[in-house]
């Protein structure tokens, strides 16, 4: 018997300094491959499907990625992607210090969005690329994630360790009935009052 697919969608934004390769982790992570990206101008827009098998089901977790724009004069546009977001990468270059100071003001940024009264709880993720140029991975006190857009080492791992993370309330499943309390299930009737007319909801 085929196992039920169970599936959930996330809203994910790449966000950080220009030139720290959050659009050569994209490409990486959706097509396997390594270019070296031209700037990006506002944001781009990707998706990708991770799936993985368990006792009960298929499990699919279909990410909807924004990579935004790191220049200084876009930065003014990269709230209105935050609205909806699931899960934030700040990524930042492991061999320009410069870019890992300013990863705390996107950070920052994004902990005082989540105060605002519309919005719910951010997945902030702190990604450092570029360590193929590095002969070891530096220690610090916060936590964060070694990942290498050139050689796609830890690329794979950081986006199925988020899917794995979902919880199961976000998931759908075939079949099931709406999580809804309170509901009328109302059968028409065989006689409509006199002047009704029928809904064709």
């Amino acid at each position: 018997m085929d196992k039920p697919i169970h599936s959930a969608e996330l809203k994910l934004v790449l966000l950080g300094e220009s030139s720290v390769g959050k659009s050569a982790l994209v490409t990486r992570f959706t097509t396997g491959a390594f270019h070296k990206n031209n700037a990006t101008i506002g944001a781009a827009f990707t998706t990708k499907v991770v799936s993985w098998e368990t006792n009960e089901a298929i499990k699919q977790v279909k990410f909807e990625i924004w990579d935004t724009a790191g220049q200084e004069r876009y930065r003014s546009l990269t709230p209105m992607y935050y609205r909806k977001t699931d899960v934030a990468f700040v990524v930042f270059d492991v061999t320009d210090d410069a870019t890992f100071s300013k990863a705390g003001s996107w950070i920052d940024e994004l902990k005082g969005y989540m105060q605002s009264e519309d919005a719910h709880d951010i997945i902030i993720k702190l990604v450092g690329n570029k360590t193929d140029l590095l002969d070891h991975v530096p220690d610090t006190t916060l936590e964060w994630t070694p990942v290498s857009a050139k050689t796609g080492e830890g690329v794979a791992n950081l986006f199925e360790s988020v899917a794995r993370e979902v919880p199961s309330s976000k998931f759908t499943i075939p079949n099931e009935e709406p999580r809804q309390s309170n509901v009328i299930n109302v059968a028409p009737s065989s006689e409509s009052p006199k002047g009704a007319k029928a809904c064709n909801c």
